[in-house]
């Protein structure tokens, strides 16, 4: 009796592979704004009140070139020319990724402690990037239209960012590893709301709950 012949694995879009790589190191680059929470790379901006302007204002340029971009000819075209590939479908007509986080970065600024603002958007940033690449590069098990594997790349990264910080003496293994854990499933999770929203947010507040620094 013949073996039935088992389906081949599904092929790898290695173009798509290659603009989720592409995307992704530019949101990787975000990662200066919680390393510069934590370690000061320059004189300006220091504490809260430095790092409201500097949010405040680079919000504002990001929602006016979305706006720009979505309403101005000229500039949509110019944007599809050079780095339409990289845009999402969804964001042909709504805000950028890259607004999102900045709007993300700001909120947990306002909201948060210092190290727990830069420990939710070190999960926003590496969790979502790494998430994204490993499910494209490996993902096989579809799980909440992502991939399993795409979320324990995810996890994995999470957790590694967790141990730097509390290695470092930032914040205790507890609220680290719950706020890992929690920005993982939100990442997953189909929720309505941008992922470096709904990240930032949602794992922050878990560290501040679990964890009320001086």
């Amino acid at each position: 009796m013949n073996a039935t012949p088992r389906d081949p694995p599904p092929a790898r879009d290695s173009h798509g592979l290659l603009r989720e790589v592409q995307r992704k190191l530019i949101h990787l680059g975000f990662l200066v704004l919680p390393l510069d929470l934590l370690y000061p790379l320059a004189p300006w901006p220091r504490g809260r009140a430095q790092f409201r302007m500097l949010l405040i204002a680079l919000v504002l340029g990001a929602l006016v070139l979305d706006l720009l971009r979505l309403n101005a000819p000229r500039v949509g075209q110019f944007f599809r020319r050079f780095v339409g590939q990289m845009i999402r479908e969804h964001e042909q007509f709504s805000l950028l990724g890259s607004t999102y986080l900045l709007l993300a970065a700001l909120l947990a600024v306002e909201i948060f402690p210092q190290p727990v603002a830069a420990a939710a958007l070190g999960f926003t940033v590496l969790g979502d990037a790494f998430a994204a690449i490993v499910g494209k590069a490996w993902g096989r098990r579809r799980l909440f239209h992502k991939t399993l594997e795409g979320a324990l790349g995810g996890l994995a990264v999470c957790l590694a960012w967790a141990a730097f910080l509390a290695l470092a003496g930032h914040a205790p293994w507890g609220p680290l590893l719950a706020g890992a854990a929690v920005a993982s499933l939100v990442e997953l999770l189909p929720i309505p709301l941008d992922d470096n929203l709904g990240i930032t947010l949602i794992s922050g507040y878990t560290m501040k709950l679990l964890w009320m620094p001086g």
